[in-house]
């Protein structure tokens, strides 16, 4: 029984590649300094697979800024504005894409899928032209194999480059870049030619735009890209990965009988459905890869349960076929749990970073075949056990309460021009009011205070006074300024969600576990392992004491249950909208005390509401239903005097009704 792995982290344990990148763009180091950093933890990458067991361990899935942009400079797509004149693209080229310079914007960033991460969208036309200008797939296998690393090189997929990218600047918006599918084969056959020649015996070509809704169109270029290839492919196994989601039954069928191909790869963690597509036939002779070790989350793997599945997967494909697989790349969680000093050891017990989960991976590879480490998986069986009758876990309060939840509407008692009224006779605010969205610059003196207050050097009435003072200055600018509605700064505030993911029960805080969100930008996602509920009061006495200090309305700032939930590692023993439900019952305590201080302003902040929504339009509707019910959940017990007001990212083109539905409840 052979292992997987899909892709791993590129930032290193102690965040190395972020501070040789930021390092090199302020002209600290150079070129050859950033080559170094990047060949060592490449290096100590591949060697962990190697020794952890992993038989097929990828390569070319380290980047110094995002992979989309990697395989735009091995295309040679770049945009004319960076005057690229040929050869290799190197460091100037590749990061004036990624961050613009002095003289020219970036190239545009979004998220990648529905995770945290952000690529560099492609910007493609007519005229783009394509050319093999970066060896770096060749290159990287070359420097494993030297290392004594036979590894899989990954690129990402034709059509899935094409599918994910845009019109560039001045081209007709109705421009499909998926029409440029037969000029960039050709570069595709020249990597895969110099893969071969290098000694590649697999080729994993990552093509997660499958698990969306294509039309017939799109998914029929994926049958052309691949039958196009299959004369280049021959001689090579060729694996194809897919994941983030359940693949539609149809794409399925295509897939499956994709020529040229020799494994496919599924996400069995978040696309459960595949499982029964795989069960109702799956072709004969080829390589199941089996993604049973959730790549997005950092929960440890329940062995028993994944053994399970992968006999009966067994029993479908035959043991020779069947290879245990992550569900995604180990991009999306923490490095490795072995730098946590922060987290106790119960918790510990319950989770699995990057580094951990590989060693899963070939322990469930190894059961398979009779060598099953009787230890470890008895080990993983009591953590499993202590993280259900854990009574840290648990809390039937707040379970009864937000169960309570499902079968109301949670909307406030009058409508919204009655509240309106109410709010301008109490409020008495011009027709067209002024604010903030309410974060100030977090200066290096504000920083250092809080980090002094919290190593205890100073005292907590230094503390206090260090931040009052601050809030008094933000309060007087913003009176010079004639701001009508005030906000307070948020000088005590260290990040939207971990401030109030730290004053909650349910979460808990690593040291290291930070995840890559873009470039050199990284995050360190709360981890929700617990029924959650509010102490006490998170906002109220700094709220307070700003309102002290003017005669205006000062507003009251919160993170909304849904940003808060999308923006944490969240448990996955129920339902994220259950989750969901008990932070917004959480708020809604902090909304009544905040309106009973006499604060009559309440912003909820909902940032990321648009980033859980699922792949499958299909599922939008009931992901949409949740979360809108969780933002009003949090408001719908305030006078109409109170007005709430709430910062959105949502698109309006695509959810200006459900903008609305966000707006009728303020």
């Amino acid at each position: 029984m052979a292992s997987h792995i899909v892709g791993y982290p590129r930032m290193g344990p102690k965040r190395e590649l972020k501070f040789a990148l930021e390092s090199f763009w302020d002209k600290k180091s150079g070129a050859e300094d950033l080559q170094m950093v990047a060949a060592n933890l490449r290096s100590s990458i591949w060697k962990q697979m190697a020794s952890a067991g992993i038989k097929y361990i990828p390569s070319n899935t380290f980047s110094c800024y995002d992979q989309v942009l990697d395989t735009t400079a091995m295309l040679g797509a770049v945009p004319p504005r960076y005057n690229w004149t040929g050869g290799e693209i190197g460091f100037d080229t590749y990061f004036s894409m990624a961050r613009g310079n002095a003289s020219l914007p970036a190239m545009e960033m979004t998220k990648w899928f529905d995770t945290n991460y952000h690529f560099i969208v492609p910007e493609l036309g007519p005229e783009t032209k394509f050319s093999y200008a970066s060896h770096k797939a060749v290159t990287e296998y070359k420097e494993a194999k030297e290392l004594g690393v036979d590894t899989v090189p990954v690129l990402v997929g034709p059509v899935s480059y094409l599918l994910l990218s845009k019109p560039a600047k001045g081209v007709d918006k109705s421009f499909s870049p998926l029409s440029l599918l037969g000029k960039v084969l050709p570069v595709y056959k020249e990597v895969v030619a110099e893969l071969k020649a290098a000694g590649a015996s697999w080729i994993q070509f990552d093509e997660p735009t499958l698990v969306k809704d294509l039309d017939s169109h799109q998914l029929q270029a994926f049958t052309q890209a691949y039958t196009e290839l299959e004369s280049s492919l021959s001689g090579v196994n060729v694996l194809i990965e897919t994941y983030f989601a359940d693949l539609p039954a149809e794409t399925y069928k295509t897939v499956t009988a994709l020529k040229g191909v020799t494994g496919f790869g599924f996400d069995l963690v978040r696309g459960s459905k595949t499982l029964d597509l795989i069960k109702g036939g799956f072709p004969s002779g080829k390589y199941l890869f089996a993604g049973v070790v959730d790549g997005r989350n950092i929960w440890a793997n329940d062995l028993a349960a994944s053994v399970s599945t992968l006999q009966a997967l067994e029993g479908i494909v035959g043991k020779d076929k069947l290879v245990v697989s992550t569900s995604c790349s180990l991009l999306h969680t923490a490095v490795d749990l072995v730098n946590e000093t922060k987290l106790d050891d119960e918790i510990k017990s319950w989770l699995a970073f990057a580094a951990q989960k590989i060693v899963e991976v070939n322990a469930l590879a190894k059961a398979l075949v009779g060598q099953k480490d009787e230890a470890f998986f008895s080990a993983n069986a009591a953590a499993q056990a202590s993280r259900k009758s854990s009574p840290r876990v648990t809390n039937e309060a707040v379970q009864k309460a937000a169960s309570a939840l499902q079968g109301s509407d949670h909307r406030r008692a009058t409508n919204v021009s009655a509240r309106l009224d109410a709010q301008q006779k109490k409020l008495n605010l011009p027709i067209l009011p002024t604010t903030t969205i309410g974060s100030f610059p977090q200066t290096m003196d504000l920083r250092r205070v809080r980090r002094e207050y919290k190593a205890k050097k100073i005292s907590e009435d230094e503390y206090v006074k260090a931040i009052k003072e601050e809030i008094s200055k933000v309060v007087k600018l913003q009176e010079d300024l004639d701001i009508d509605v005030l906000v307070h700064g948020e000088p005590e505030r260290n990040d939207m969600v971990e401030y109030f993911g730290e004053q909650l029960s349910g979460f808990a805080f690593s040291a290291n576990g930070w995840v890559q969100s873009y470039g050199s930008r990284c995050v360190k996602p709360p981890i929700i392992y617990g029924d959650v509920s509010r102490p006490k009061a998170m906002t109220v006495f700094w709220s307070s004491m700003a309102q002290s200090m003017t005669s205006r309305p000062m507003k009251g700032m919160l993170t909304g249950p849904v940003t808060i939930l999308n923006w944490s590692f969240v448990r996955n023993d129920q339902p994220r909208f259950e989750t969901c439900y008990q932070i917004a019952l959480a708020i809604k305590d902090e909304v009544e005390d905040l309106e009973k201080a006499g604060i009559n302003v309440i912003q909820i902040d909902e940032a990321a509401l648009r980033e859980g929504l699922p792949l499958r339009k299909s599922e939008e509707a009931f992901y949409l239903e949740w979360a809108v019910h969780s933002f009003r959940i949090t408001n719908c017990g305030v006078q109409d005097t109170t007005q709430v007001t709430t910062f959105s990212s949502l698109s309006y083109n695509r959810f200006n009704i459900n903008r609305a539905m966000l707006w009728s409840i303020t």
